[in-house]
């Protein structure tokens, strides 16, 4: 094998694809990254079986070949170099499988594995049934929902986020127990089925994976697409290909949990609101980190408080335009906060009834409609 890559497209694909890749591996292979270059092109692979990346690259490729390299200090040669080209070789019939790394001045040699043993991650033989859909769209759809998905229970099917196609419909909802978040959007190219229906659950962290590609590679993509399987989903570009095992299990019907418009709204501007809320938080308790959100009829001002037991206690107010009763809810300061961040709106709108339920966000446009629900923490 002997090719050159341009550094900075390299590095961003190393990058992506050695977070597939297993410390903890049975297989010492599936440490390594798999590099094969056919005519023009480099393809980075690696898979810890449950995920894998695989990301395709212009290059210059004067004796093609392949070779497995060690994922992590591979990683570290191509992100230290400082070279506008990376150079890569390994001596047909060289048993030693040592490869030559070369960019500018800097030369290293580092020891392969033959790439007989990598295992096949993606099984492109599969892909069938294919469903489109607008790239940035899909993009919006996963900052929307996948961090309300439970983090602390990787084996729970709330550690997975729903995705599910409806005739021409795609949905997206993820929940934790204390909250969920539900994105519906528009499919590109739709089942050719008129009652079409799947749906499966998606681990979180194949989405985190999946939104750090699209970011990577937005030039020249416009749709992403996927296909749907029993045991697994693929989703593919012109430069990438990810494929992930499914999260067992039934998801809960959280369309019950979403109650129908509530009676007092508040709307607020997203980054005083932001703003207000993180001041407030830093005297939250720690343990529950939760924060109380008052509101009196015929004010047009919103009082936010804090108490820790020990530190002390905060307050805060903030500009709203607020339809309905005296109300005082409390929740956890984080789930509000998260989804200020994420959301790109100047104003936005929550819904509210009692203390005892839910806080909602709704968002409808033209392409797509959210939910997002906060349920509250009882007041003492």
């Amino acid at each position: 094998m002997d090719i050159a890559v341009k550094t900075e497209d390299l590095k961003k694909v190393v990058s992506c694809a050695s977070r597939a890749t297993s410390n903890k591996a049975i297989q010492p292979i599936l440490n390594n990254i798999l590099l094969s270059s056919a005519t023009g092109s480099l393809i980075i692979s690696a898979t810890d079986l449950d995920l894998a990346i695989e990301c395709k690259l212009p290059a210059d490729v004067k004796n093609p070949g392949s070779i497995t390299l060690p994922a992590k200090k591979f990683d570290e040669i191509v992100s230290k170099v400082t070279g506008i080209d990376i150079k890569i070789r390994m001596d047909d019939g060289d048993e030693s499988k040592l490869t030559k790394i070369q960019s500018d001045r800097s030369k290293f040699q580092i020891n392969g594995v033959s790439s007989e043993g990598f295992p096949v991650g993606i099984n492109k033989d599969e892909i069938e049934n294919i469903f489109s859909v607008d790239q940035e769209a899909f993009l919006n759809a996963i900052s929307l929902t996948s961090f309300s998905a439970s983090r602390f229970e990787s084996t729970s099917i709330l550690s997975g986020v729903k995705l599910e196609i409806k005739n021409n419909q795609f949905e997206l909802g993820a929940a934790d127990g204390s909250r969920l978040a539900r994105y519906i959007g528009k499919l590109s190219k739709t089942p050719k089925s008129k009652d079409f229906k799947q749906g499966v659950v998606i681990p979180v962290r194949a989405l985190d994976e999946l939104e750090k590609l699209i970011k990577n590679f937005k030039e020249g993509n416009d749709e992403i697409s996927f296909h749907l399987s029993n045991n697994q989903v693929i989703f593919q570009n012109k430069d990438f290909t990810l494929s992930t095992r499914l999260v067992g299990g039934v998801f809960p019907e959280y369309e019950n949990l979403i109650p129908p418009k509530q009676p007092s709204k508040a709307i607020f501007s997203r980054m005083s609101l932001l703003s207000a809320l993180e001041r407030v938080a830093i005297l939250a308790n720690e343990r529950t980190n939760v924060i109380r959100l008052s509101f009196s009829k015929g004010l047009n001002v919103a009082k936010l408080s804090a108490n820790s037991p020990d530190y002390g206690n905060a307050v805060d107010e903030v500009d709203v335009e607020y339809k309905g009763t005296d109300l005082e809810i409390a929740f956890n300061h984080r789930y509000l906060s998260e989804i200020l961040r994420n959301l790109k709106e100047e104003k936005i709108e929550l819904e509210l009834d009692t203390s005892l339920s839910p806080l909602i966000l709704n968002l409808e446009r033209e392409s797509y409609s959210y939910t997002y629900l906060i349920m509250p923490v009882q007041l003492r």
